[in-house]
């Protein structure tokens, strides 16, 4: 369930255990601003859970895999999960960014291009035998926690 409730001259949706809701634009911002996401899918029977760069495109995220990896599993199954996060123990602030959907290999090469471009710094290098692959959203949701803790930032 989703609550809204006003605080000074925004308003702010609520989940049921009180964390911010974050709309579908603000939660494609912050997968944009993080270099680093997961991707969740099953493979063999088990449930995989790996690092990756991305891309967002549109509403769309993109993100590389070799051929012979297990990653190229996750390519074309009927759902995969991707998440991105970010927490700061000392504020006491985060917030998680949570897409579901199918990824599928991306075959234009304008785009795929495209995407290179937009990539940016990498986690590790990106060995030859490498495709795109790119996740169409099914669903886009966000939570957000925000500091509890009293003005002087003490308690």
């Amino acid at each position: 369930m989703t609550t809204t409730q006003q605080q000074g001259p925004e308003t702010t949706a609520t989940d049921h255990r009180g964390l911010g809701v974050l709309d579908h634009r603000e939660c494609l911002r912050r997968i944009a601003s993080t270099p680093i996401g997961r991707i969740a899918f099953h493979d063999a029977g088990e449930t995989v859970i790996l690092p990756v760069n991305h891309v967002v495109d549109g509403s769309s995220i993109a993100f590389r895999a070799r051929w012979d990896s297990v990653l190229a599993s996750a390519v074309n199954q009927t759902s995969v999960a991707f998440e991105v996060d970010e927490f700061d123990a000392l504020e006491g602030t985060g917030w998680s960014v949570l897409v579901r959907g199918v990824a599928s290999t991306v075959y234009d090469e304008e785009t795929s291009r495209r995407f290179e471009d937009r990539l940016g710094d990498q986690w590790g290098e990106q060995p030859e035998g490498t495709f795109w692959t790119s996740i169409r959203p099914d669903e886009v949701s966000g939570r957000e926690m925000k500091a509890t803790r009293g003005e002087c930032g003490c308690c």
